[in-house]
């Protein structure tokens, strides 16, 4: 990414930067619903698609570009208003394609609609210059949104080059009982090759492989699962947004759906995240907020300690002295063999067991008893 510029407030967005060694311009936007403040805008965007740049263009456009672009109220009264029109010319000047195309007789083609059904609109675009091959496209009704996305797949004529990437384990498969399962039987038909490896370092080399294998396969059975866990509960969604606006009153299974896909693309965002602070941690950067914030959530925090005293101390500094004075402690040189405790008239030996004095504890006894005479 080498830019990134605000327009109108935050009407629009503009990120310069590269794919697979390419220079792209993505522009996303969201319209106002006056018609003068949008007109500004999109005057403010038109300097945007003078670049050299590959362009990617999407976002509300909250007007409609064709004559069959709105049914219901209103319909056909100046269906192409003058900021319409501007982007339009706007559109034909950077030589920008539409990626879903004209609306044809499809009405599934419309990105917005009323909840009571009276009134759709296709308000939502993407345009893209015509060095983006355009592979396929479709739209989808979201759980976070009234408006429907517009989904697209193209190439640029940049390859990207693959290679052996960044593994890590998974630890939220360590959780799941069947893995575990899964996991004590495959390893107790590990133990039973050590036989054939010439000494058991070898052997657990080999195992080591084997366990990343284990969780690389286990990881790519679950990523399928969500996938398609994910695929189930878009096509409910589609299909009770369509019932609603024959006007079916699903809004309770439509409202829990909703949240079975926020709750979805909750925690694989989260996956996303980390997978890429774990290539930058990989490559060599420094941690950030980031890890330590997923450190810090996954634990409760030290709040009181107390001292060699017995204080109770809650303040950092008291906290941290506490620590080091234990530590400071624990470690320190200690006498040994010579303190009066330990001391024992006469000798003893070999074998004979020592008797418990008065207060002389169970440990300090077995202390005494690794003593020799010539100690």
């Amino acid at each position: 990414m080498d830019s990134v510029t605000e327009l109108e407030g935050g009407r629009a967005l503009v990120v310069d930067g590269s794919w697979a060694g390419e220079p792209v311009r993505l522009i996303n936007v969201y319209a106002p619903s006056d018609v003068g403040e949008r007109r500004e805008l999109f005057q403010s965007l038109r300097p945007q698609l003078d670049t050299s740049r590959t362009i990617m263009m999407g976002g509300d456009f909250n007007c409609i570009l064709e004559s069959g672009g709105r049914c219901g109220t209103r319909a056909g009264e100046g269906w192409m208003d003058h900021a319409a029109k501007l982007l339009a010319e706007m559109v034909g000047e950077a030589s920008l394609t539409n990626v879903i195309g004209s609306m044809g007789a499809d009405a599934r083609n419309f990105t917005w609609s009323h909840p009571s059904g009276s009134v759709h609109s296709r308000i939502d675009f993407v345009f893209t210059s015509k060095s983006v091959r355009i592979r396929q496209h479709s739209m989808l009704t979201v759980h976070f949104s009234d408006h429907r996305a517009i989904r697209f797949q193209g190439e640029l004529t940049g390859k990207f080059l693959t290679g052996p990437g960044t593994w890590k384990l998974n630890s939220s498969l360590l959780g799941r009982e069947d893995v575990q399962e899964e996991l004590r039987r495959t390893y107790s038909e590990w133990q039973d090759m050590k036989d054939t490896f010439q000494s058991i370092g070898e052997w657990w080399e080999w195992v080591k492989g084997r366990i990343e294998d284990f969780f690389k396969n286990v990881g790519r059975k679950a990523a399928r699962g969500r996938r398609k866990e994910f695929s189930r509960l878009q096509q409910q969604l589609q299909e009770l947004h369509d019932l609603q606006l024959l006007g079916w009153d699903v809004m309770n299974p439509l409202e829990a759906v909703k949240k079975e896909l926020s709750e979805h693309f909750h925690d694989e965002s989260r996956r996303i995240i980390f997978r890429s602070k774990v290539e930058n941690l990989e490559k060599g950067e420094k941690c950030n907020s980031c890890f330590f914030k997923k450190i810090h959530s996954a634990h409760t925090p030290l709040v009181q300690l107390r001292n060699r005293e017995g204080i109770l101390c809650d303040t950092k500094e008291g906290i941290r002295k506490a620590v080091t004075d234990f530590y400071g402690d624990l470690y320190s040189e200690k006498r040994t063999g010579k303190d009066p405790r330990y001391l024992v008239r006469g000798t003893r030996s070999s074998g004979e067991k020592l008797e418990r004095t008065p207060g002389q504890s169970q440990a300090e006894t077995g202390l005494l008893e690794l003593e020799t005479p010539e100690h």
